[in-house]
């Protein structure tokens, strides 16, 4: 087990363990770190039924007795309406200020019990117990929580970070392929902006990293929460170097948004960082060696370089909508090699569409 302790502005820190069949112990971790009178689980159709049990247990031999809140899962969850139910189911549960929210499950539930917690009598204190790969490297740590507008991703959102995390590897093995496709996605971007070693390791061992192997799985999502945790306590607003955090996702959500969410985040995700690896090439950023690396490593990660398909101008107009346009200038997030990003100004819609529209080689 590896632990990482993040000190924010809001709250004093944020406790991150990582580790192996940890469900069944999250009780005795909730009460070293925090001491809640009640909780109120929040998770899906899909990982309920799988977990909810174990972790309702673990708490009841705290002493912290759980209600438990179930939605449809997938993204079609993530709204403001599914929010509503929640609030109300939270009301009938009676949850006060004594209560915690625990969001158990991947990204989706996590964005959106997050959104709850922040929000529901101005505030209740969150713990994450992340199921997916994406949700444990990337959505539970930061404090980021959203639902999304329509088509438009993660468009109403707040800051809420969870007082506890807890990362269980063994969770990973009821993943489907796609989905921890995804998260290997996260890892990946995570080393080309800021990890020249665990870039290297990744070349070594990809095709190793699967769920079975749980010594690789357990250090690929340290290493990577590690980054993530670094960038975030340095910019907990995400004014400057957090906005690294967002290779390949400018377009990755612009893909998102323009196939109606029918591509996965990982997917598209993965597109975009080609993508920005080819704008990054042709500023005279990036060698075309290394361009090749980062193409190399994502293909044999098994996900896409590029989305065929897709009209170029779809992408660009969800762009427009982007969350890090500020004043007309869009922030993007580009490579110098490897390990090193940055953040750049000079990008527009319009050299984005060129790209896109370039056949991939």
């Amino acid at each position: 087990m590896q632990e990482l302790n993040l000190r924010y502005s809001g709250v004093t820190t944020s406790r991150i363990v990582i580790g192996s069949r940890l469900i069944d112990s999250c009780g005795a971790l909730l009460k070293e770190t925090t001491f809640p009178e009640k909780a109120v689980i929040i998770t899906d159709t899909n990982v309920g039924p799988i977990y909810e049990g174990i972790l309702s247990k673990s708490l009841a031999r705290e002493g912290i007795i759980a209600e438990t809140i179930t939605v449809p899962a997938g993204e079609h969850s993530k709204t403001l309406k599914t929010a509503t139910d929640i609030y109300s189911s939270l009301a009938n549960a009676c949850a006060d200020r004594g209560s915690i929210i625990i969001a158990l499950g991947g990204g989706v539930i996590g964005d959106l019990a997050g959104f709850v917690a922040s929000t529901y009598l101005r505030g209740l204190p969150l713990v994450h117990i992340p199921t997916s790969l994406l949700a444990q490297v990337d959505s539970s740590i930061g404090g980021k929580t959203a639902v999304n507008l329509g088509r438009l991703k993660n468009q109403v959102g707040t800051y809420c970070h969870a007082r506890l995390v807890i990362s269980d590897i063994a969770t990973l093995s009821t993943l489907p392929a796609h989905e921890f496709g995804n998260g290997v996605a996260e890892i990946i971007k995570s080393a080309a902006i800021a990890d020249e070693d665990l870039f290297a390791l990744l070349e070594k061992s990809i095709e190793n990293l699967k769920p079975g192997n749980t010594e690789l799985c357990e250090h690929a999502v340290f290493q990577t929460a590690q980054i993530k945790g670094q960038i975030v306590s340095a910019d907990e607003r995400d004014v400057s170097s957090r906005q690294l955090l967002n290779f390949g996702h400018t377009i990755g959500h612009g893909i998102e948004s323009a196939t109606g969410f029918s591509i996965s985040h990982g997917k598209a995700v993965a597109a975009g960082m080609t993508a920005a690896a080819k704008l990054s090439m042709k500023l005279g950023l990036l060698s075309k060696a290394d361009l090749l690396r980062l193409k190399q490593l994502i293909a044999r990660a098994g996900l896409p370089v590029s989305i065929p398909g897709i009209n170029p101008g779809d992408i660009t107009d969800a762009i427009t909508h982007d969350k890090k346009i500020k004043n007309g200038k869009m922030s993007f997030i580009l490579i110098t090699k490897p390990g090193s990003g940055l953040i750049s100004q000079e990008v527009t819609p319009e050299m984005i569409k060129q790209v896109l529209a370039e056949d991939d080689d």
